[in-house]
């Protein structure tokens, strides 16, 4: 074996061993009491942080989305307090997790909480919720769609520098950063947008169950403090996350018919494996040649550890001391607020 891959070999059998025997102690320490939580009713909280995207990461909104749709069908889960810190992000990926809110509040209550903010997609993923809380000061709202770029045509032509295109449709370069938008591609992307915002704000209303025409006045873009997403029926309540974990106790014990006895405590949603190896990699700083890929994926440790091409892409870019990102070569639409980027 080539002494770079057993270098490799042997950092990935120490971060195992370290993550087993205290680094990630917290985190274990959930994973190991799962067990005794199995039959015990109880609420969960999910975390939301961060930008909304379709990356597979450990601990990225997709994870959360998976979480959601789990947790639909786990019984002794009484009530879910999803607790958001989100500028927003792409589409897709937000329209994935309103849609798992939705089906997870038709059998049990679910809380949102936000904290600093929860704006463009990440009102998008609350509004779904039984009931949303804020805190005072809490940014939200921010309704809209955005797609943004770049003209640099003028500044490459100064320099002498070409673009030489070779297409097999009039729209396949559309957005160029080498040459000024057609006033025909303006109109396409704007009616894509216009779309894309009919469909947001449909389902705001119907997550809110207000007019469709109120939250199109509300719908502007502009961003709310918690106080006024309140007085314009964007959230319901002000208050803490512990007021939220309060609410959310009761209207538990309401719809499943429990006594007041019934304690309901509630519990961080464990830490996967993946979750503890992503945490760790990223806190370590590791720098090491790319072989480890080609290892973590056709060796028997690999498999072992059934490892699928977004745990192993995440280890590598870890270890090669690179940001991992899935390859996106067009401006993605975002629903996010501009100044949030």
């Amino acid at each position: 074996m080539p002494l770079n891959r057993l270098i490799a070999l042997v950092l990935v059998a120490i971060c195992f061993i370290a993550a087993t025997f205290g680094i990630q102690r917290r985190q274990m320490d959930e994973a190991l009491d799962l067990k005794k939580f199995t039959d015990r009713d109880r609420l969960e909280l999910v975390a939301l942080d961060g930008a909304i995207t379709g990356g597979r990461s450990a601990s990225g909104a997709m994870s959360v989305r998976d979480r959601l749709r789990e947790l639909i069908d786990e019984d002794a889960v009484k009530g879910v307090l999803l607790s958001i810190n989100s500028p927003g992000g792409t589409v897709g990926a937000s329209k994935e997790i309103y849609a798992a809110v939705r089906d997870l509040a038709k059998v049990k209550p679910v809380v949102v909480s936000m904290l600093d903010q929860a704006t463009s997609g990440g009102y998008y993923a609350a509004s779904a919720a039984t009931k949303i809380y804020a805190n005072e000061g809490s940014l939200t709202g921010s309704i809209g769609v955005i797609l943004s770029g770049f003209n640099a045509k003028e500044l490459l032509d100064r320099v002498g520098v070409q673009s030489k295109v070779i297409k097999t449709g009039p729209y396949k370069d559309i957005f160029s950063s080498f040459r000024d938008l057609a006033e025909p591609e303006r109109q396409l992307l704007q009616e894509l947008l216009q779309s894309t915002y009919r469909s947001f704000i449909d389902d705001v209303a119907k997550g809110r169950k207000m007019e469709l025409e109120v939250v199109r006045k509300l719908a502007d873009g502009r961003v709310y403090t918690g106080t006024q997403a309140k007085e314009n029926g964007l959230v319901d309540a002000i208050g803490t996350l512990d007021q939220a974990i309060a609410d959310l106790r009761g209207l538990a014990r309401q719809q499943f018919a429990l006594p007041d006895s019934r304690e309901l405590p509630i519990r961080r949603s464990p830490a996967s494996f993946e979750k503890i190896l992503d945490q760790l990699l990223s806190e370590s700083g590791i720098s090491i040649s790319s072989p480890l890929g080609d290892l973590l994926r056709s060796t028997v440790l690999g498999r072992a550890l059934n490892l699928g091409n977004g745990v192993s892409d995440r280890l590598v870019s870890n270890f090669a001391g690179t940001d991992y990102q899935p390859n996106n070569y067009d401006p993605p639409i975002l629903l996010m607020p501009s100044w949030a980027h």
